[in-house]
């Protein structure tokens, strides 16, 4: 049943008989591509936009067609898009007839100038805004008929897996801008989900074939990397890009017969996510490394204007460079280590501050242990220290400070401190 579809159709100005074959290979008869649509789906709900000009053929020669067969049928009548304001109110006018989390049918066949151009852009729109379900989008291709035979025959193409395009163009859009690669990954996974066999006839080979396609590890992975990113997990982040570069470009052989526009992002996945792989293995065998790769992602982080993620991955970055200069650096993940180099850096600061007496009273021998004097620059070190772990602070505690600082004082301030980070040698 399709009493809760409502379709959108446009009528056309010159109506005249011709056999629309739709993709399933029925075939319906009729002056006006939404006659015969209502024919192939009985009990649709029917808006239909009305020119003046069409005003009389939809009166004498469509409504008598269609009301046999639909659930409710109205008329919705628009000026003819000649000027950019006539478009508008067109535009409002569709976006006007469908309610929040309809399901939707648009038809595109008999739109007058750029209305089907609008018509798809109305469709982009009211998937985002008003959460519609897209059940189709359809197309007589008159160019592509038979005029050999009398009426005419005229394939219908579904064009509704095109409208996911603009999915795509979003998704791509938060990719690039953002490092965001969530949607992108729910797309491939979509597309996954579209070619899974019914388990009620496929053997265990195609359901293990359909299971183990590259487009699901490469979806899975993505929103791996996203999740990391976005909990400032750099060891899980770096793994996983990692991983992306080495099977995007096998996988992309097949993922290309499955997911078209993907293919074309596959260069920008790989130019973002390259710089910052690095196997869990070679993070644990090599630190210097690591150091280099984990900045590299503070960097990308500055970028994408991710300024939380990026203060709070610098201060711990910090304390792991230190390590590496201390000799340390195999001992990145001890949490007592870390604390002894934290507190030695602390102790620094505060004496910096000339609060020498709370410094030693707050430091206990273990801990002042580690001479700090032979990193080098190490006053600029534990300087940069202390505005990091400050800055991370106000963050923290959401401006619900006396004296935090406002949005545009911490931009400007980590833009200075990425000068410095940058400035450090790594050996």
């Amino acid at each position: 049943m399709t009493d809760g579809i409502k379709a959108i159709t446009f009528l056309g100005l010159r109506p005249g008989d011709t056999c629309y074959v739709f993709p399933d290979g029925r075939e319906h008869t009729a002056p006006f591509f939404g006659i015969a649509l209502a024919e192939y789906m009985p009990r649709l709900r029917m808006r239909v936009f009305v020119t003046e000009a069409a005003r009389h053929s939809y009166e004498e020669r469509f409504l008598p067609r269609v009301q046999p067969c639909v659930a409710d049928v109205s008329p919705v009548m628009i000026p003819d898009g000649r000027n950019s304001e006539e478009l508008w109110q067109i535009f409002q006018q569709v976006v006007d007839a469908i309610e929040a989390n309809e399901t939707v049918i648009f038809d595109l066949t008999h739109g007058f100038r750029s209305l089907p151009f609008l018509s798809f852009l109305a469709v982009a729109y009211l998937r985002k805004v008003k959460d519609i379900n897209l059940q189709g989008v359809y197309f007589g291709n008159f160019d592509a008929g038979d005029k050999s035979v009398s009426p005419p025959r005229t394939p219908v193409v579904d064009l509704t897996l095109f409208a996911e395009l603009l999915d795509w163009t979003v998704a791509a859009d938060l990719f690039v801008r953002f490092g965001d690669a969530r949607d992108l990954a729910d797309l491939l996974k979509k597309q996954h989900n579209r070619i899974k066999p019914d388990p009620r006839n496929a053997d265990k080979a195609e359901m293990s074939a359909w299971n183990n396609l590259p487009v699901k590890t490469v979806a899975s992975q993505l929103y791996n990397i996203t999740q990391a990113l976005r909990l400032v997990r750099p060891a899980d982040a770096l793994d996983s890009s990692a991983q992306i570069r080495d099977q995007l470009r096998v996988a992309i052989q097949s993922i290309n017969a499955l997911v078209q526009p993907f293919t074309l992002l596959t260069d920008k996945v790989l130019e973002s996510f390259s710089p910052l792989a690095l196997s869990r293995a070679d993070q644990q065998n090599d630190p210097v490394r690591t150091l280099q790769t984990e900045r590299d992602l503070i960097m990308w982080y500055l970028d994408r204007n991710q300024t939380f993620q990026a203060v709070a991955l610098a201060r711990e970055w910090l304390v792991s460079w230190v390590m590496v200069q201390l000799g340390r650096g195999g001992q990145i993940l001890e949490k007592q280590e870390r604390e002894q180099v934290e507190c030695a850096l602390g102790a620094a600061a505060q004496q910096r501050r000339r609060k020498a007496a709370e410094a030693e009273k707050a430091a206990d021998d273990r801990r002042m242990s580690i001479d700090l004097r032979t990193i080098p620059s190490n006053e600029e070190v534990v300087k940069l220290f202390e505005q990091l772990g400050d800055l991370r602070n106000d963050l923290m505690h959401a401006g619900k400070r006396k004296e935090s600082r406002s949005a545009r004082m911490v931009e400007q301030q980590i833009q200075k401190l990425r000068e410095q980070i940058a400035s450090l040698s790594i050996s």
